[in-house]
């Protein structure tokens, strides 16, 4: 049997005496080069592609709630119409690696991190309006928060 792994120091030993044995590491990187870079190129695309989608998803999100603010109930629509926006942003070729799954997942996220973000902020604004009231002030949240960003 063939011991491939002493082949790989460029020149065989006598005793294997196999043709082209001192070929085979060249022949592997020839080939592995050229398929490393098919999928180093896809997943840069990939990534690429992905935080761009991230960043209009959070521009997306916005216009279909400005889209669908008088409608009651009206979630999974504006959940839809941001999937399909971003999904036809995407060239042709490369809906197959970015699927509307991959977008849904997307949006999904970024609605959490925009909820997440929109409930630590009103936290912290009506902690703040409450220790203005702990001061001896008074006056509604609204008008408190009107005053307080000017």
């Amino acid at each position: 049997m063939h011991d491939y792994i002493k082949c790989m120091n460029k020149t065989c030993p006598p005793e294997y005496n196999v043709p082209g044995c001192d070929d085979m590491l060249k022949n592997i990187i020839d080939v592995a080069i050229p398929i490393l870079t098919v999928i180093f190129g896809a997943l840069s695309v990939y990534f690429r592609a992905y935080d761009q989608l991230r960043g209009r998803s959070i521009k997306y999100i916005a216009e279909a709630e400005e889209l669908y603010k008088d409608v009651t109930k009206a979630g999974g629509q504006k959940f839809s119409w941001v999937v399909d926006a971003l999904h036809d942003l995407i060239p042709p070729p490369m809906r197959m690696i970015i699927t509307k799954k991959c977008i849904e997942r997307i949006v999904q996220s970024s609605f959490d991190t925009l909820e997440n973000y929109a409930k630590m902020q009103l936290d912290m604004a009506v902690e703040k309006y409450l220790r203005h009231l702990r001061d001896g002030k008074s006056g509604d949240f609204i008008d408190f928060m009107r005053n307080d960003s000017e």
